[in-house]
């Protein structure tokens, strides 16, 4: 009767365990207990399954006896709780689950959640009252817990639930058809993420992401393999021109760019991208297919830039923070070959996305960021559009060679906000069917007040350029679509769309507009581009030379194959299988692979820039004298590439200072100090130093 009585304990034990854990994680995930029995009457089978692993997984804890089983139980269940918040929030926002890649993404996540929430100390002090009183109350527990005097019964059956437990998430994880999913019919659909968590339950659809975290070797993949597709390849050898007629190019990837008014139910007091929409007319204009939508900017930026996919690649996943660990033969690497001088903008923290090593490895000769403006203006939440058009006229101007600048805005980037306006507000928006929500029309409204904005910048970087005598070819796109409230909220009630499940909604939510501008008269053309596709169309558009990948796109797009969707919706793309199968052994090749087949490619050169730096150049003090500024004693400082972001040092000490405009900074000299040196130094918000001026010493 003891041993029985043993057992029944660790039964009731791992069982009240999973209920708790089960219960609390599938609720917070899915946003309440209605919605969580709505999950256990749909998929009954998918939710046995689940809890069968996770009692045992429970009861292995008993191997810990009681108080090990106990601390870990609650620490189980905090870690589930936080995982499915963390869902739960990234479903609510950007429509998409939350997978394994997400937290290499901790440092962005956390730079960005300051614009999404900002918590009153009451607030903050409740929060930390209830993580005091949960503290308390597990200490309470803890010391009152009496361990069972450890027999063979007592383990053998928590042993048992181990070697179980390993045997079947083994074979859940690796094996498709394994016995366990067979036995309780659970279906497990990796093309579509977000109704697999649906079916499935957050524990087991992030853990089985886990595996997919490398990507998929090609099959026949070999040196011979690529030998053989790359010698099939017609490559498209582009004309050899002079220095002099090449023509500039500036790819503006404006943040969250995209047109309202394709939404018929919306009626707007004016036309919020007058400039755009009249550009379009003559210009070769369209959409751009990206793989995001309402975030992850860096995967768009990795398709137009590399020529590569997401599509091949595992689920959720951030190249440029996981696989680029090498030289590629990307845009500006190919450009750089060619004799252009290759320059990527960017206002925002140089290190976001690992964009500071990232351009590098691409073939950038610099990358000015944020550090690097001389004084951008905030606009009310990020920086404006106009900083960064001046950025681009600068360079050209700056540069004698033929230029290839790369720009990524970010004065739209979201969150809208639903309860304030901006000062140059001046739009008006109303749903012809039911009306929107206060919030509803406040988010769309704040978010066309900003396209008026960009709008204008457009115009003025167009009409800078139609002045210049320079060929110019400017490509203006959006990332992805904005996040217009939660739950894709103005989307819903307009009616435009409601989730991604049905492809006429996939392709409204996934689909941007471009717009190619010209100065030399290029035929206009109606495009509808992957955004990997971009790259090869430019280069062809410019009359340069690409190589291998860039050639076999150009092929695929004048045979209007360019359209290359998310997995589960393949059958709608005009890419036939062995264009894939090409495409992938391509990208496999260059991205994880030997890179056989750049073996032939002896004009490109994808060593990185050896001159590559942040900013232009460092800031420089050309002259110097004492004086007073402001009621207080100080130096004033002549000199050039000076930004707001300069920390002055005095004697080797930071200390206060006004920065007035690139060339003239006052640093104040603290009270009985005798300046004798005098310095500037870069620094960015994680106090890494990016540059510094020249020392000068003070008589």
């Amino acid at each position: 009767m003891p041993k029985l009585r043993v057992i029944f304990i660790q039964s009731i034990l791992s069982s009240l365990s999973t209920i708790v854990a089960l219960s609390s994680t599938e609720m917070i995930y899915r946003g309440g207990p209605a919605s969580f029995l709505r999950w256990m009457w749909q998929y009954p089978s998918n939710a046995v399954y689940l809890f069968f692993l996770l009692f045992l997984f429970f009861l292995s804890l008993l191997l810990f006896n009681y108080k090990g089983f106990f601390i870990g139980t609650v620490l189980t269940i905090l870690l589930f709780s936080f995982l499915a918040f963390a869902g739960f929030t990234k479903e609510k926002l950007r429509g998409d689950p939350i997978l394994p890649a997400d937290i290499e993404m901790a440092g962005e996540a956390k730079n960005m959640l300051q614009f999404f929430s900002k918590l009153s100390s009451t607030t903050i002090l409740i929060i930390l009252l209830v993580i005091i009183a949960i503290l308390g109350t597990i200490v309470f527990f803890y010391r009152r817990i009496e361990n069972h005097k450890g027999t063979r019964l007592f383990y053998f059956p928590s042993a048992f639930a181990l070697v179980l437990l390993m045997v079947f998430l083994s074979q859940d994880l690796f094996i498709t058809d394994g016995f366990l999913k067979k036995s309780f019919s659970v279906h497990i659909n990796n093309n579509n993420q977000k109704q697999n968590y649906q079916e499935n339950g957050v524990l087991l659809s992030f853990l089985r992401n886990t595996p997919s975290v490398s990507a998929e070797r090609p099959d026949q993949y070999s040196s011979n393999e690529m030998k053989a597709i790359t010698d099939k390849l017609d490559r498209q050898k582009g004309k050899k021109i002079v220095d002099k007629d090449k023509p500039n190019i500036i790819i503006v990837m404006s943040e969250a760019f995209w047109d309202p008014t394709v939404m018929n139910n919306v009626q707007f007091n004016k036309d919020p991208l007058p400039n755009f929409h009249k550009l379009t007319k003559g210009y070769s204009s369209g959409t751009v297919f990206t793989p995001v939508y309402g975030g992850s900017t860096s995967n768009t930026e990795f398709e137009v830039l590399t020529g590569m996919t997401n599509q091949f690649l595992p689920a959720g996943s951030v190249p440029y923070k996981s696989f680029i660990k090498k030289p590629l033969p990307s845009l500006p690497n190919i450009l750089r070959s060619q004799g252009y001088e290759t320059t990527a903008i960017h206002i925002y923290h140089n290190w976001f996305y690992d964009r500071n090593v990232i351009y590098r490895l691409l073939g950038f000769n610099q990358f000015v960021s944020l550090e690097f403006f001389p004084k951008p203006v905030n606009d009310m939440m990020y920086y404006r559009d106009n900083e960064v058009t001046d950025e681009i006229l600068k360079q050209l101007h700056a540069s004698d060679k033929p230029n290839f600048i790369f720009a990524v805005t970010m004065q739209n980037h979201g969150p809208y906000r639903t309860d304030a306006k901006k000062f140059y507000a001046t739009m008006h928006a109303k749903n012809k069917g039911r009306a929107f929500s206060p919030s509803g029309k406040n988010i769309l409204e704040f978010y066309a007040d900003n396209l008026v904005e960009i709008d204008k910048e457009l115009l003025k970087l167009v009409s800078n350029l139609e002045k210049s005598k320079e060929k110019t070819i400017v490509v203006y796109f959006g990332d992805h679509l904005p996040l217009l409230g939660e739950n894709y909220q103005v989307y819903r009630e307009s009616g435009y769309f409601y989730d991604d499940q049905k492809y006429k909604d996939y392709l409204k939510m996934y689909q941007t507009p471009l717009l190619v501008w010209n100065n030399f008269g290029a035929k206009r053309e109606e495009l509808h581009l992957s955004s990997s596709f971009i790259g090869p169309y430019v280069l062809n558009m410019a009359g340069l030379q690409g190589y291998y990948l860039t050639d076999f796109l150009t092929k695929l797009q004048s045979e209007g194959k360019s359209f290359l969707p998310r997995r589960d919706y393949l059958k709608y793309s005009s890419l036939a299988p062995k264009d894939l199968q090409t495409y992938k052994h391509l990208q496999y090749d260059l991205l994880f692979g030997k890179g056989y087949g750049l073996q032939n490619e002896a004009d490109l050169d994808i060593e990185p820039s050896k001159n590559y730096r942040l900013g232009i150049a460092d800031p420089h003090i050309t002259r110097y004298e004492v004086a007073s500024f402001r009621g207080r004693k100080a130096v004033l400082l002549k000199g050039d590439y000076l930004t707001s972001s300069c920390r002055v040092y005095i004697n080797g000490v930071a200390t206060d200072s006004t920065f007035i405009n690139e060339n003239t900074v006052y640093a104040y000299i603290p009270k009985g100090v005798e300046p004798k040196s005098i310095q500037m130094k870069i620094f960015d918000n994680k106090e890494t130093l990016l540059a510094a001026s020249n020392k000068v010493e003070i008589d």
